[in-house]
């Protein structure tokens, strides 16, 4: 799915007790672990009850995403509701298209079970529209699993996205030995 990027449109403000900010980073502009490792609990625990969800190390979380060519540490971000940690989502850097303008991508977005229904999705989402905006990126994409358990293809729909393609895939069960 993708949505465009309008830089003079107004985001929504956040629902009460829901805070989000950037990853913490040092200095150097390495991330603060502790907050990395929030981010990968935050995913871990949203994607439990995913078909296709299998529990990752820390460190294999880590360089996975370290690895992808559009990476950026200034793309992760953190939600809070009431000071307990609801959310995280993390986003790369897409190429530019054939106008010369690049995009946001949406990696992962993810919010825990109890932080449900508190707008911590759609204050993560505004987030990463308003970074793109001050970036002058021209629009922001994801992909969703139109089987998702959250319906979250209807929160995206809600907010502008439109469908570039659709896949479809097929698995079977085979016996080993």
């Amino acid at each position: 799915m993708s949505r465009p990027v309008d830089p003079t449109e107004m985001m929504s403000p956040l629902r009460e007790g829901v805070t989000v900010r950037r990853v913490a980073r040092h200095e150097n502009g390495v991330p603060v672990a502790s907050d990395l490792q929030i981010v990968h609990r935050m995913l871990e625990e949203s994607f439990q009850d995913h078909f296709n969800s299998y529990r990752e190390s820390f460190p294999e979380f880590v360089q996975r995403l370290r690895e992808d060519p559009g990476h950026r540490w200034d793309h992760w971000w953190l939600a809070w509701v009431d000071d307990v940690p609801a959310g995280a989502i993390i986003c790369s850097v897409l190429p530019a298209d054939r106008t010369g303008a690049e995009g946001t991508y949406v990696d992962y977005i993810g919010v825990n079970r109890a932080a449900r229904g508190r707008g911590v999705a759609k204050g993560l989402l505004h987030t990463v529209l308003s970074d793109a905006a001050e970036r002058g990126r021209d629009r922001v994409s994801l992909e969703v699993d139109a089987d998702s358990p959250t319906r979250a293809d209807g929160l995206y729909v809600a907010m502008g996205w439109v469908t570039d393609y659709v896949t479809e895939s097929w698995f079977r069960d085979v016996e080993a030995g």
